[in-house]
């Protein structure tokens, strides 16, 4: 034991002189989760405060004064006296934001109890407009339809026979689960294998590249410690990438205004002691899952950039097991819980909605731990093979 720890302690200090190494396992992972909740706040502050803000440009053509008395605020610049085919070119061009054309007989068909023809011109492309337009227009229809039943003698609830009262029983962690907890371990499990990644290559392709692995092959300890040592190092890195990813998450929530307060509380509580804890159980096994991979993969390579050539695919692996824990209905069962990396995912987001069976968690662990046992195993297979190790 005292060997693999002198490894680990002279690679770890080559480590930390990398700054490729230093810049993906710290800086990257620190700053990711800040700068995205910064930039998805001040987003979103800015389309709320321009959606409250902008003007409206509508272009009515035919419309009865009393329809037009809907859009009579400071959100609507209304324009009457316009042709269709102008009024249509414009919103192709963005001059204005929609068009309603009104039949001929509009007001005719509405006082005979009739349906109304109005065309709605606008582009898909902004949905707001729709939105807008639309939540007038319906006052409106709700004001003519009112009258309608008033005039006919109709009781409301004649039209709604069911009155549907919809109550969401699940917790706002549940909530939260939902809808950001395949998000944040997708971004765990990144920034782990990134963080294995560059101490994989700089530790074993790049000593080999140098020349100073056959030296230290020659130092009274066999293969397998010192396979351990640089396993353990590069594994250790990978948890320190997580944990940096944890650490920016605090400082984001803390330092960053405006962060909504329901989201703001829910993610203080998703943070919590119980939490990092499982989190770290798993991702422990995982890192050194990563690192026995990548060790058994790059050794194989006589180049930093061969081996750059066959670990930038891996990234793929691992991206694409984070990324189906994020599609609807991709629910935690005993299937999904012996399938590394996705199931990762999606036991972080059952502890996130403190949905998580223990149980199954616990099975979860054990086979991260007989997966990162059958990496290193192979790595070190791989590791034994002269021809592999000696360029």
């Amino acid at each position: 034991m005292h060997t693999i720890l002198t490894v680990i302690k002279k690679e770890l200090k080559d480590t930390l002189r990398d700054r490729k190494t230093l810049i993906s396992a710290i800086i990257m992972p620190a700053l990711t989760l800040p700068l995205i909740l910064f930039g998805v706040t001040a987003l979103q502050k800015s389309l709320i405060d321009k959606e409250k803000t902008k003007e409206l440009k509508i272009a009515l053509i035919d419309a009865p004064e009393e329809v037009s008395e809907y859009f009579k605020d400071s959100s609507f610049v209304l324009y009457h006296d316009v042709e269709l085919s102008v009024a249509k070119d414009s919103v192709e061009a963005e001059d204005f934001d929609a068009v309603l054309e009104f039949s001929s007989d509009f007001s005719t068909q509405i006082d005979s109890l009739r349906s109304a023809q109005l065309k709605f011109y606008y582009k898909s492309t902004n949905l707001m407009v729709k939105r807008r337009v639309e939540s007038k227009l319906d006052l409106y229809k709700a004001e003519i339809l009112s009258q309608r039943m008033e005039k006919a003698g109709i009781d409301k609830e004649l039209i709604n026979p069911v009155s549907l009262q919809e109550i969401n029983i699940a917790s706002a962690k549940e909530q939260l689960g939902d809808i950001v907890g395949g998000f944040i371990p997708y971004i765990f499990i990144l920034f782990c294998f990134m963080g294995c990644m560059y101490p994989a290559l700089d530790l074993i392709t790049g000593e080999k590249e140098r020349g100073t692995i056959e030296t230290l092959l020659t130092v009274p300890a066999s293969r397998f410690k010192i396979l351990m040592g640089k396993t353990f190092t590069i594994a250790l890195v990978g948890i320190v990438a997580a944990l940096m990813t944890i650490g920016g998450l605090v400082v984001g929530i803390n330092f960053i205004d405006d962060i909504p307060n329901e989201f703001l509380s829910s993610i203080s509580d998703l943070i919590s002691l119980k939490f990092i804890v499982m989190l770290l159980a798993m991702l422990l096994p995982l890192s050194l899952f990563f690192a026995g991979v990548l060790s058994a993969v790059v050794v194989r390579a006589s180049s930093f950039k061969e081996a750059q050539s066959y670990v930038t695919p891996m990234s793929f692996l691992v991206i694409i097991p984070a990324m189906i824990a994020l599609m609807p209905g991709m629910e935690l069962s005993w299937s999904t819980a012996l399938i590394p990396i996705l199931n990762v995912a999606l036991a972080t987001k059952e502890i996130v909605g403190g949905t998580m069976n223990m149980f199954m968690y616990s099975g979860i662990v054990f086979s991260l731990i007989l997966f990162a046992v059958g990496a290193v195993y192979l790595s070190f297979r791989e590791f034994s093979k002269e021809g592999n190790v000696l360029k």
